[in-house]
């Protein structure tokens, strides 16, 4: 194990208030690469090495590249939450972020392969499709372990409220007795301000999304996956929309028989998962003292051989918010 009077020759890092949180990388960009890394039999050496990595998480004051991602939730966790208690959760959010990528990439491969693959594309874009979507609700469920952590170690000032342990499922966060929970009966089960009670809520729209997105295109007791391959991609009903009651679409996407592009889908349901991740930690961070960034002037991002899909569908996805939904 390095020692924090080791790390303090890695010149980025502020070790002041490093006692009980992991560093989550050890890669900067400032200038070019700088990469230290922990050797020895007991990696408790530390040593600076020369190289560009091609997936990694990294510190730097802009992205190096046009595909690299920063996320506000994401940034949050490996810059001020990063207690070691938390650390087996972030780990699993940064492998479903390359996950995600990565589906998305093959996504796109498949929707580029109907010369080579004639048949059954369909079924193939539905296994990938099921995929997203359980890495998503894995993706929320790390999140809530962390934060599940995070509460556990604080005491309130408010001597009449009476703090209670988070749930480590969203699902489980939403729901009381097999019925979902507004934001007052949240309040009041675990303690929490308000306001995160209504970031809580507000998640359970995108949420019972996923779990309808993944009844109607793949678990709807047909052989054949309600996903159609068209001639520019793959295709799903207007009727199958998870989100009826938000925009998607912009209505010159809509082909005959009122066939829509899945990736448009795709694109809104990872953004808003993403944003619920982003004003939870808002929330927590207006009522929870945390400690100073790990590396103060500089951001968290993440790069790796397909993030670039990761960010097209983000911004995507962000684009399409002010969209009104077909009918």
């Amino acid at each position: 194990m390095v020692l924090i009077a080791q790390l303090a020759d890695v010149p980025y890092l502020d070790t002041a208030a490093l006692a009980g949180r992991f560093v989550p990388s050890l890669a900067f960009h400032d200038d070019g690469w700088r990469l230290w890394i922990a050797t020895g039999e007991r990696g408790d050496t530390l040593i600076e090495m020369k190289g560009v990595p091609a997936e990694a998480c990294y510190f730097s004051s802009e992205a190096e590249s046009s595909g690299d991602i920063n996320l506000l939730f994401f940034e949050f966790l490996a810059q001020r939450a990063n207690y070691l208690d938390i650390q087996r959760a972030f780990s699993g959010i940064t492998d479903d972020i390359f996950n995600l990528s990565g589906s998305l990439a093959k996504l796109a491969l498949l929707e580029r392969s109907r010369v080579a693959v004639p048949h059954g594309l369909s079924r193939m874009a539905a296994g990938e499709v099921e995929y997203i979507l359980v890495v998503l609700r894995s993706l929320l469920d790390l999140f809530q372990e962390a934060m599940m952590k995070l509460w556990n170690r604080i005491a309130l000032l408010e001597v009449s409220v009476v703090k209670h342990k988070l749930k480590d499922s969203f699902a489980d966060m939403l729901t009381y007795s097999g019925r979902p929970s507004n934001a007052e009966e949240i309040s009041a089960r675990f303690g929490l301000p308000i306001d995160l009670a209504i970031c809580y809520e507000r998640g359970r729209v995108v949420f019972d999304a996923l779990k309808r997105l993944r009844d109607n295109l793949v678990h709807r007791g047909s052989q054949i996956p309600h996903i159609y391959a068209g001639d520019e991609g793959f295709l799903i009903a207007l009727r199958d929309n998870p989100f009826p009651e938000i925009g998607i679409w912009y209505e010159a996407e809509r082909k005959p028989n009122d066939l829509l592009p899945l990736q448009s889908v795709l694109d809104t349901v990872i953004f808003r998962t993403f944003l619920i991740c982003d004003e939870l930690s808002a929330a927590y961070q207006a009522v929870i003292r945390f400690p100073p960034p790990t590396v103060p002037q500089m951001s968290f991002f993440a790069r790796g051989y397909f993030t670039e899909h990761l960010v097209r569908a983000i911004k995507s996805g962000e684009q399409r918010t002010s969209l009104q939904p077909l009918k």
